[in-house]
């Protein structure tokens, strides 16, 4: 979370706000924003109903708990991407980034109130991006 924290302006450029979700307490949850200085809020989905509708609940670990993930949604609240992380591999804040530099998520305006048109996008990762996944795989054994 530390680098979302130091590209969180970069973010906000790009009108992308930042938030996490935990399904902790939100008395557990402003503690961790208060010791991370987070500039960001902490939701907090203490009924796991968000997580599991969104496909993000492990509930094999303590009781129950959210599997790290980064989410975009539009302006609109509909999901524009869902990045599943392992507990090794996390996306880095500064890739997420270059990424939405070159592939802009569509985003909704608040007075737009026809369908979506935009068609799904397919991105092929790049053989720099197999590259860095093979190499982060060898080193992490």
């Amino acid at each position: 979370m530390a680098e979302f924290c130091d590209l969180c302006d970069d973010f906000h450029g790009l009108g992308v706000h930042i938030a996490a979700l935990s399904v902790d307490s939100p008395e557990q949850s402003d503690r961790v924003r208060r010791q991370y200085e987070l500039p960001f809020p902490i939701l907090c989905d203490t009924q796991k109903e968000v997580v599991r509708v969104w496909g993000l609940f492990n509930a094999e670990e303590k009781g129950g708990i959210a599997v790290p993930a980064v989410v975009l949604l539009g302006r609109d609240r509909r999901i524009r991407m869902i990045m599943i992380e392992g507990v090794a591999t996390r996306v880095r804040a500064a890739d997420l980034l270059g990424f939405l530099r070159s592939h802009p998520v569509h985003v909704s305006s608040a007075d737009d109130n026809g369908p979506d048109t935009q068609r799904q996008r397919v991105v092929f990762p790049s053989l720099m991006d197999f590259g860095r996944a093979i190499w982060n795989s060898i080193r992490k054994v």
